[in-house]
């Protein structure tokens, strides 16, 4: 993703005619989508353990035009390795929706003049059900392992701890806009085309299913935020997550500059790929 970032940003844009600034904007737009995608990812990454170090290293690297190797992979079975990359996805959002959920809660609660919108609370309610039906019923579908399942969600305290300390450096609109985010009823009704287009039957969701359901999830991810926390590594995680953060120099523009966003949906990119 930041080989892809760098090759964008190094070639440019070709000056419009008449003095329109058209396509200055739509190369500025297309970095900042880009820098949000890779941003999740690395979110992604840092939650689920990975080495803030190798995290920094690969986007270095990515900088630099260097992509993961992928030579002496075995080739496997592609559609099953997609739905497998699905599951994950799902599962991923689970998590990440969870722990901001719970955050955004503490947030409201210490809010003097709290906003809150029960529509779009449960709109978002609805979309981590639909999530958690297709990732569900998708594992079933392809027989998914207990190889496969391993490391996919946290399985104890230190596992939630370290996700709500990666959303725990969100500041307040950053919080904000990811739970709206995630609050767009587009993506229950993407959960239902799917299961339709896959010809699964979403009740399969419900039959002995080990990817942990929303309501255990937030169970959790609260008896995490309230159990002992380990002070200094929390510290060094804050560090490290801020710094793989941080953006890109000179991407910082005026809002006043950005196009019309019209109705477009909101994108979020999660998938977890061989770059960052």
């Amino acid at each position: 993703m930041s080989v892809d970032f760098a090759r964008v940003l190094r070639q440019g844009y070709q000056p419009s005619g008449g003095g329109s600034d058209a396509s200055v904007l739509a190369w500025r737009t297309q970095l900042q989508l880009m820098a949000v995608s890779r941003e999740e990812v690395i979110t992604q990454a840092l939650a689920v353990g990975l080495s803030p170090v190798d995290v920094e290293d690969a986007r270095m690297l990515g900088n630099q035009g260097f992509r993961a190797p992928i030579d002496g992979v075995e080739p496997g079975d592609r559609v099953r390795e997609a739905m497998v990359d699905g599951v994950v996805n799902d599962t991923w959002q689970l998590q990440h929706m969870a722990a901001i959920h719970r955050v955004r809660e503490q947030h409201l609660l210490s809010d003097a003049d709290p906003f809150q919108d029960p529509q779009v609370s449960a709109q978002y309610e609805r979309n981590m059900a639909a999530l958690w039906m297709r990732a569900s019923a998708v594992s079933r579908a392809i027989a998914l392992t207990a190889e496969e399942y391993e490391g996919m969600w946290p399985t104890d305290v230190a596992g939630w701890q370290r996700i709500l300390r990666v959303v725990g450096i969100y500041d307040d609109q950053g919080l904000e806009e990811r739970w709206r985010t995630y609050a767009w009823p587009g993506i229950a009704e993407g959960v239902h085309r799917d299961l339709t287009a896959l010809r699964i039957d979403p009740s399969q969701a419900f039959v002995n299913e080990p990817i942990p359901s929303p309501h255990t999830m937030l169970d959790e991810v609260a008896h995490a935020q309230s159990a002992p926390w380990s002070a200094p590594e929390a510290l060094t995680i804050d560090r490290a997550v801020q710094a793989a953060l941080s953006h890109e120099s000179g991407l910082d523009w005026s809002s006043s500059l950005a196009p019309d966003s019209g109705t477009a949906p909101p994108v979020i990119d999660t998938s977890l790929g061989t770059e960052l």
